[in-house]
């Protein structure tokens, strides 16, 4: 009865997968021959990534030629991303990292800034899987900036819960709730049963590592709920291996042995090599010194596993990417702060150049006021030398660019525009010290410079008017 229902539940949303792949291959087939293609391909690799991961590939695969013959930047990035998200599911680690750290350089370029969330996002995820989880919350935290910048509550629950599995494995169980919490609030609010099963599966990993085993499996199983009507095979796997390994530690080897197989079909179903390495895993462990072939068995599955995602070149090549990745963010991060620089010493110039004319126009209205004179001729002063620096100066870049910093022929040029700017220098200087500081002196003459004091006429019988009346003597 309870397999008729799910069934029930599940052949409409079947029939309706059907109805949306047939419809995205008509519109494929329809733009052919135009960027408009590029959408319909990468849908289609997005509806067949769980079930049919090949055919996920080609078409992505397909999507991205078709967008590199047109050279659609955006259809490219989106394509590359789908690649690496496939590949990534598949336990190609390197590939995936290789696809992704190139689609997050093209939407760097074009500014796609939601796109550029996507790509932080998946890169995370990957480094995550590959145990690097330092890193991963490095690449979440940005695109959590990003989420939030742009208003993507969807995204930012899918991010909050990435944040939370990173902190879990990091043994952080406190932020690690805090986190998976924000997320399971946000996914309840959107009612996102895509990706409910996740959350819920790491919400049982935090309370089984906090020893609330009882509530840890509740999760676990309504995880499992989840993931069942949305055929999320990589979520049943994860869930599945998480309830063999709380039985496991209960002692109970019939129940863990149960789970792990369900485990390990599920994960075969995606193609999921983590998947499969954990329930190969704890397969072997229940059947050592029972049972040697299904140990033997099991151990070889774990093992290939282990092999399609650790194995040593791989990681070089994982080693490879992530330096070159590291190297061309310092250089995006030494452009911004090279532009930073720049900016604010281009404003520094504008407002030098608005000063300096304000300047000469405060000098003249106060040569036309009663300053004193030796203030004018202070400030005329000032005036020129703030001018003809600031000439020096704004002129200083395009001399060092035409010499190509050689010094001697810096010096030449130097020398040349001096032989111009020094003797007009000396004229306007005259010119400034003409104009206003005498302009001044005339307009306004010291206030203790007195006339020159004229004669009283004579007065009838003084001695100074009989001296002058004196004949000279013979």
């Amino acid at each position: 009865m309870v397999c008729l229902c799910l069934l029930t539940g599940i052949a409409p949303d079947t029939y309706a997968q059907k109805n949306v792949l047939n419809q995205l291959k008509i519109q494929a087939a329809r733009h052919k021959n135009d960027t408009a293609g590029v959408e319909p391909l990468r849908r289609l690799s997005l509806q067949l990534q769980a079930t049919r991961p090949d055919s996920a590939l080609i078409y992505a695969q397909q999507g991205l030629e078709l967008a590199r013959k047109f050279s659609f930047k955006k259809g490219e990035a989106d394509c590359m991303n789908r690649l690496g998200v496939v590949l990534w599911k598949n336990g190609k680690y390197d590939q995936a990292l290789s696809f992704l750290l190139n689609s997050l350089k093209i939407r760097e370029e074009i500014n796609d800034r939601l796109g550029i969330l996507k790509s932080l996002s998946d890169i995370g995820i990957v480094y995550s899987d590959q145990l690097d989880n330092v890193k991963a919350l490095s690449y979440h935290f940005k695109a959590k900036a990003v989420a939030e910048e742009l208003h993507e509550t969807a995204r930012l629950g899918i991010i909050l819960a990435n944040i939370g599995n990173c902190y879990i494995k990091l043994n952080k169980v406190d932020s690690a709730l805090n986190y998976e919490m924000q997320a399971y609030t946000i996914k309840q609010t959107l009612k996102d049963t895509a990706t409910m099963p996740n959350t819920l599966s790491i919400l049982g990993d935090i309370n089984y590592k906090m020893g609330h085993t009882a509530l840890a499996l509740d999760y676990y199983r309504v995880s499992i709920s989840y993931a069942a009507k949305v055929n999320d095979q990589n979520s049943l796997a994860d869930s599945y291996n998480s309830v063999a390994q709380l039985y496991k530690q209960k002692g109970m080897a019939d129940s863990s042995i149960y789970y792990a197989t369900l485990a390990l079909n599920a994960a075969k179903a995606a193609l999921y090599p983590e998947g499969i390495f954990h329930a190969g895993n704890l397969l072997t462990g229940a059947y050592r010194g029972k049972n040697d072939h299904l140990e033997l068995q099991y151990l070889k599955t774990s093992i290939a596993a282990k092999d399609s995602m650790f194995n040593a070149e791989k990681i070089r090549q994982i080693q490879t990417l992530s330096f070159n990745e590291a190297a061309r963010q310092e250089e995006i991060a030494e452009e911004k702060h090279r532009e930073e620089e720049a900016r604010i010493v281009n404003l520094q110039m504008v407002g030098i150049a608005v000063f300096i004319p304000t300047f000469f126009l405060i000098v003249l209205l106060l040569s036309k006021s009663r300053t004193h004179r030796k203030v004018i001729e202070f400030m005329s002063v000032l005036a020129l030398l703030l001018a003809f620096e600031f000439l020096t100066l704004f002129i200083h870049p395009f001399v060092q660019r035409i010499s190509n910093h050689l010094p001697v022929l810096e010096l030449v040029i130097l020398v040349c525009l001096a032989s111009v700017l020094v003797p007009f220098h000396h004229k306007l200087t005259h010119f400034m010290h003409e104009r206003l500081v005498h302009g001044h002196q005339r307009q306004h003459p010291p206030a203790n410079n007195t006339p020159v004091p004229v004669p009283s006429p004579e007065k009838k019988g003084s001695k100074a008017a009989a001296a002058k009346r004196k004949p000279a003597q013979g």
